[in-house]
């Protein structure tokens, strides 16, 4: 093919072919791009390979051989690629680019970042393809290790970004960081630009700044950025123009400095100013002065066969079956001798109903590991606070003999990992999962609140939110602590009065709620959808409102929106113009759709189901993916009779439909009934699924038995194994596609 020598070359430097050095080689390129597209990639590398020994200036080639190595994860040989690229155009963006994919398979995000930064600068209006492949890399390696904001600006840059295709990588990212309840919303908000004042001497030096931000020259912005705040300190323009040259460049801790700063500029209302004190505790792994600081324990004996006979006997230590203790073996294949949960307080016997007074929560993991070769027998204890720590020790040195302790610092566990209680030690008692579900949610009410308003942080100085609500020079702080709960859905979605409680026991005024109209809602941060007023919102409004607070994890509002939806548009839609009735139909599902995910508790999800199919049966839509979601439900909740029901039913109205039949065979699959071929495995024996009606039979569980209600030993969080109530009973032989 002819090469038109007045088209832009391809190797990266925006200059046209007749004009670059390229000029020479560049008639092999049809050649190499043939052998690439009919799937020959090595044999194309080894042809670029002689293409560059005969025409070492032949950029072009080392332009596609990286992209092929990136592709081959050949790492070394793309580090080698890139550096002989910058030697030959250093100021090419492929070229940097290239350096910046091989810095981040060395797992250099900080030098990552900023060569993907320099080839943003020297791209110009145009960037290639190949940048933004890298820069959404970029992105899922920085959201893997919680650098939320700067990951959100480089998957964003990647979707904004006219021309480029292959999003799939960026959209993930993005999804990944919005629906994630254990970031806090304060973090799934880029921070803007603060406008500047309009009468500033240095109103135009700081334009320029913000429209060099504006073209991802975020080099030149910052330097100029820098500049003003010199000149200009402490004005809240300037530092939000430098945090966001930080965000760009990854610098969470930087971040959190300047949001730091920025709580401290007087000029901005004390709304705002706990506003960014909060979201500089949210954006850094390493700032967080939420987060409370965990330990290790670790103690040694010569044996520990006293220590497990002491445990094992003792009300505050509940036992991990060897399933459980089967999950924490280590890289020698050593495995726990024995494990217990350490429980906050007495374990209850058989006769005792828990209450909310009395349900144990389990508060640290203990594991005995036997002698071995190289070491002596000890005991080792995870996940302790280091608030709780005292007391954990002073327990276990009672219980099991006076030893020398060793504490080691693991890390952190969040505000809201902590204040969440995980009942425990519960015996079989009788309880169903609804009745469990209902003890859950009124011990989180009650302990969670406690918890908050308890326990000593950073952010408060090292008091309590108590303690420090009683301090008038506190006012801050605290306010930026309730800020920060907002933004936990993790907490704030189990109890809907939990943040009202807090500003109330903190004697603080709740914040205003937001009254946005039309397009004014789509201009509402994440953190603050939650103070949405939902009342005076049309029905689009609602709709947008459900699905975003859906996207993005704001719970609250959600919730607040569909109630509105579903309890406002009438139960029959048969009135009303064709195209209206379809709107309040397609809205109403939309509501339910929210409240069947985040309903709050599984009973709540089957009510919501069952009136949803009553919605779509009258509204002539398909249910098939309701009754998809009922029977994983029931199979989840241990109701082994309703969950045949549910694929009965549904295999008799959708059994036409093939995608329908896959998902079910696919269900099937995951709960051990059917083989991956589709045939069915052996049926549960019809007397044994009499006799245990609590219990879903799977193939390897043998002859079911009435499981306790407990929690979950490998997590601590406590969910019941198995529904001991009534009516389930029965069963007969389960149908699976194919027995027909």
């Amino acid at each position: 093919m002819s090469i038109d020598t007045y088209s832009i070359c391809p190797c990266g430097n925006g200059k046209k072919i007749k004009f670059c050095k390229c000029k020479d080689s560049v008639h092999e390129l049809d050649k190499v791009l043939k052998m690439i597209e009919g799937g020959q990639l090595v044999p194309a590398l080894d042809r670029l390979a002689s293409i560059l020994d005969q025409q070492p200036d032949a950029a072009w080639a080392l332009a596609i051989r990286g992209r092929l190595l990136m592709d081959l994860r050949e790492y070394a040989a793309l580090e080698e690629n890139a550096q002989r690229f910058r030697r030959l155009q250093p100021s090419n963006p492929l070229a940097i680019v290239q350096s910046a994919a091989s810095a981040l398979f060395r797992q250099d995000l900080d030098g990552a970042t900023e060569l993907v930064l320099e080839a943003l600068t020297e791209s110009g209006q145009s960037v290639d393809s190949f940048v933004l492949d890298v820069a959404s890399l970029l992105a899922y390696a920085l959201a893997g290790n919680g650098i939320a904001l700067t990951a959100r600006v480089y998957a964003t840059l990647a979707l904004a970004s006219n021309g480029y295709e292959d999003t799939r990588l960026a959209a993930s990212v993005l999804q990944q960081l919005n629906g994630d309840p254990q970031i806090n919303l304060l973090a799934k908000s880029t921070p803007t630009l603060i406008p500047r004042p309009s009468e500033a001497a240095w109103g135009e030096r700081y334009d320029e700044a913000a429209s060099l931000l504006a073209n991802n020259k975020v080099s030149l912005a910052e330097t100029k950025f820098d500049s003003l705040q010199r000149s200009a300190p402490m004005q809240p323009a300037v530092l939000s123009g430098l945090l966001n040259c930080a965000v760009w460049r990854g610098d969470h801790i930087r971040q959190s400095e300047l949001l730091t700063k920025l709580s401290q500029c007087d000029d901005l209302t004390l709304d705002d100013r706990a506003r960014y004190l909060a979201m500089a505790s949210a954006v850094s792994p390493s700032e967080n002065k939420v987060s409370l600081k965990q330990c290790r324990m670790l103690g040694e004996f010569e044996s520990v066969d006293e220590a497990n006979m002491a445990l094992m006997s003792h009300s505050r230590f509940a036992n991990l079956p060897a399933e459980t203790l089967a999950q924490f073996k280590e890289d020698e294949g050593v495995v726990p001798k024995a494990g217990f949960q350490l429980l906050d307080r007495d374990q209850l016997d058989g006769e005792t109903p828990p209450t909310v007074d009395n349900a144990p929560v389990a508060i640290a993991l203990v594991l005995l590991y036997g002698k071995q070769t190289d070491r002596n027998a000890r005991i080792e204890v995870l996940g302790v606070p280091e608030s709780t720590q005292p007391d954990v020790q002073s327990l276990l040195t009672e219980t099991v003999g006076q030893t020398a302790w060793n504490n080691d610092d693991v890390g952190t566990i969040s505000l809201a990992e902590f204040a969440t209680p995980r009942i425990a030690g519960i015996p079989a008692t009788g309880m169903n999962v609804d009745q469990f579900e209902a003890l859950q949610n009124e011990v989180f009410a009650v302990r969670a609140e406690a918890t908050l308003l308890d326990t000593p942080v950073a952010l408060l100085g090292g008091a309590n939110l108590t303690d420090a609500a009683s301090d008038p020079s506190m006012n801050l702080p605290v306010a930026a602590f309730l800020r920060f709960i907002e933004g936990e859905d993790a907490l704030t979605a189990q109890d809907d009065q939990l943040v009202e409680r807090l500003y109330r026991a903190a004697s603080c005024t709740p914040p205003s709620s937001l009254t946005p109209t039309g397009d004014e809602l789509e201009e509402v941060p994440n953190d603050q959808l939650n103070r949405v007023d939902v009342s005076g919102l049309d029905l689009d409004g609602l709709v947008y409102l459900i699905q975003r607070t859906l996207q993005v994890s704001a719970t609250l509002a959600g919730r607040k929106a569909a109630d509105v939806v579903l309890t406002a548009t009438p139960p029959s839609l048969s009135t009303g113009a064709d195209d209206e009735r379809m709107s309040q139909a397609a809205a109403k599902m939309v509501a339910y759709s929210f409240m069947i995910q985040r309903a709050g508790s599984s009973a709540k999800t089957l009510q919501m189901l069952e009136k949803a199919r009553e919605h779509a049966e009258a509204n002539e839509m398909n249910d098939a993916s309701l009754w998809l979601a009922e029977a994983s439900l029931r199979a989840r909740r241990g109701e082994f009779k309703e969950f045949e029901e549910c694929i009965q039913l549904l295999m008799s109205k959708h059994g036409q439909n093939p995608e329908v039949v896959q998902r079910v065979q696919q269900l099937l699959v995951q709960l051990g009934l059917v083989r991956p071929d589709g045939t069915p495995m052996a049926a549960p024996p019809q007397a044994a699924a009499e006799s245990s009606p609590s219990g879903l039979w799977t193939p390897d569980s043998g002859s079911p038995t009435a499981a306790p209600v407990t929690a979950d030993a490998s997590s601590t969080a406590g969910t019941p194994t198995a529904a001991s109530a009534g009516g389930n009973a029965g069963g007969g032989k389960l149908w699976v596609p194919g027995m027909d």
